[in-house]
């Protein structure tokens, strides 16, 4: 099964990317060392950012902290203060709150979700800190509070280490997405990045009830626990949507139920992630496995020339959907690049050649996965563009057929075991397709899948 980039969102570049008469040289420009952002395309993610919600209330936080402030016995904001930042920063938070007809004093401040979760955001971000029983002011981050770009990358980094305070536990209630949220809040923030449009929130849930399931035996829970998990699951995506949406960098349609990346949050996860920004150069490159047939295997990429062969490297594991198990190396001319931390295997440094400086269009590379199973891919630079604004990089634009199963025997063993699937029922063929995974399609090819792969590296 082919799966083509048509109509995806790189088709545009596609009238855009040349293959020249003759090679051409990748030429990187220089960006300054900073964040700082220049045009009127910066001026309005400046503004963008200076009117999100959360860096409002960050800035009137870090105001009102001033040099310090002293905290209670229990590390918490001291009440009296508390009641006084509900109301300063408009956090929404009931301070006494009426249930029944009965009033239930607020005791500690940790009983205020949303003033907590703006202190611990804070910590994160590396802009406040506890020192004794004080909060105080990080001085070398100060600065941010003027930035408000800046300040969103700030904050937007500190996310995926939030999953302790974001979401609600108490005696009754825990949060199996906040324990995975590391791995969680990087996976949404890509699938909002792939997506074409706005999101389904319902696709998102998906994502991460997938994550857990792969983490933690669900299948001795009763009906009951599992729409209580779900329904938990549910619930905690949309706490961390939301938060996206306080941020500036994700919009919410409740009524529609969906969500997607603002302007203002696709440029700032794209420069945490280092991916190519407007005007830089990007590359067409097909990889194809060699010696594989019936149906081939190979997909087109576009990569950022400026890439190390490092990442270059994570960047095929994803898209071709090896599991990044063994060792690897570029063949590019005479010369071997890949990781040698022993200096044994006379291997150039991946980590310090960058994708452009060995590379011109036409050119052919040759990269080995599992020296034991001998994958052998080419690579071959189709042509070169520039990256344009709204777009994502690297993607993966086109493809043909699965990745084998790690650890299959080389192209060999692995049209052995294509052999032996396609052939007629018996003992071999259960023990191959237990053993290779009661899905697996040597024809099938998932373009999607590969893109969001591909867009987390």
């Amino acid at each position: 099964m082919t799966a083509l980039g048509t109509g995806a969102p790189h088709a545009p570049l596609e009238s855009k990317l040349r293959l020249a008469d003759e090679p051409s040289l990748i030429v990187l420009a220089k960006h300054p060392p900073t964040t700082s952002l220049e045009g009127h395309h910066v001026n309005n993610l400046e503004a963008a950012a200076g009117k999100a919600e959360l860096t409002g209330q960050v800035r009137s936080f870090l105001t009102w902290l001033g040099e310090g402030r002293r905290l209670t016995q229990t590390g918490r904001i001291g009440l009296a203060d508390a009641r006084h930042l509900v109301e300063l920063l408009g956090t929404g938070d009931k301070i006494d709150p009426e249930v029944y007809g009965q009033v239930h004093k607020t005791r500690s401040s940790e009983e205020l979700p949303y003033l907590t979760r703006i202190v611990e955001w804070l910590k994160a971000a590396r802009l406040a800190r506890v020192t004794g029983t004080r909060l105080v002011p990080v001085k070398k981050n100060a600065a941010l509070a003027d930035k408000p770009f800046d300040l969103v990358l700030a904050m937007l980094a500190a996310y995926p280490g939030l999953g302790r305070s974001l979401f609600p536990r108490n005696t009754w209630r825990q949060s199996v997405v906040g324990d995975e949220f590391t791995d969680i809040g990087p996976e949404l923030l890509t699938r909002l990045l792939v997506s074409q449009g706005p999101c389904p929130v319902a696709g998102l849930e998906q994502v991460a009830f997938d994550m857990i399931a792969v983490r933690y035996r669900l299948d001795r829970l009763s009906e009951q626990q599992m729409n209580m998990l779900r329904k938990t699951i549910g619930v905690d995506v949309t706490i961390a949507i939301a938060a996206l949406g306080i941020l500036g960098v994700a919009a919410v349609d409740r009524e529609d139920g969906t969500a997607g990346l603002t302007d203002l949050g696709r440029c700032a996860i794209g420069r945490l992630r280092g991916m190519a920004q407007p005007g830089d150069p990007v590359l067409r490159v097909r990889i194809t496995l060699r010696d594989v047939g019936d149906p081939p295997v190979w997909r087109q990429l576009l990569i950022p020339a400026a890439y190390t062969l490092a990442r270059v490297h994570r960047v095929i594991q994803a898209a071709m959907g090896w599991e990044d198990c063994h060792m690897h190396a570029f063949q590019i001319g005479k010369t071997s690049y890949g990781p040698d931390p022993d200096g044994e295997l006379g291997f150039a440094d991946e980590t310090k050649t960058r994708l452009a400086d060995v590379v011109r269009v036409r050119t052919r590379i040759g990269y080995e996965y599992d020296f034991g199973d001998g994958w052998e891919h080419e690579l071959l630079v189709e042509a070169h563009a520039v990256a344009e604004a709204g777009q994502t990089y690297p993607a993966c634009i086109a493809g043909e057929g699965a990745c084998p199963p790690e650890d299959s025997g080389g192209a060999y063993g692995f049209e052995e075991l294509k052999e032996i699937l396609a052939g007629p029922p018996g003992a071999d063929r259960d023990e191959m397709r237990k053993w290779a995974g009661s899905h697996y399609d040597p024809a099938r090819f998932d373009l999607a899948a590969a893109n969001a792969a591909v867009a987390a590296v």
